[in-house]
């Protein structure tokens, strides 16, 4: 590709010599070198922002009410550690059959894309967006399931293959 290019946070703008602005090598509608730069630039200050505010209303939770959503599923002695590995599990929206996890990722309003529905950020950066009634099944179907837990964090495909054979 012989023309213009620039890197911004990681990301490889080119121009060709049609005026055809890609971004990582895919073609984009953007008029201009610069026009694409300030779309990736606003884009990282808005997820960065979001994740901030996220992380802040999860660190806001009381320790009082995390408890209290542990003690109410399981029977064991809450310790600060255990709050903290909660907290912490619940704000990176890894998949869980965890009603805990759940309950707490319920208190953050941001968690929740779409209506009713909870979203999950797999190993390989795909989002997947299930409703609340498949997550309470899954739950009860994959308790104690590691193994097929583990497989359907790897990947949208993962996911979405394990739910079929579940026939959710």
């Amino acid at each position: 590709m012989n023309g213009s290019s620039i890197r911004s946070y990681g990301h490889l703008i080119q121009v060709d010599e049609s005026g055809t602005v890609y971004v990582d090598k895919q073609a984009t509608s953007y008029k201009s070198l610069e026009e694409a730069r300030k779309s990736i630039i606003q884009e990282n200050i808005s997820l960065k922002l979001e994740e901030e505010v996220s992380k802040q209303l999860y660190e806001e939770l009381s320790d009082t009410r995390v408890a209290s959503i542990i003690k109410e599923y399981h029977d064991v002695k809450v310790t600060d550690t255990l709050i903290e590995n909660y907290i912490k599990l619940a704000s990176s929206s890894i998949f869980s059959v965890d009603p805990v996890v759940q309950d707490i990722r319920s208190l953050n309003t941001l968690d929740v894309i779409i209506e009713g529905k909870l979203h999950y950020v797999l190993n390989d950066d795909s989002v997947v967006a299930i409703d609340k009634r498949s997550q309470k099944n899954l739950n009860i179907l994959l308790v104690g399931q590691t193994e097929i837990i583990d497989h359907m964090r790897e990947s949208k495909e993962n996911f979405l293959h394990v739910l079929e054979q579940l026939g959710e």
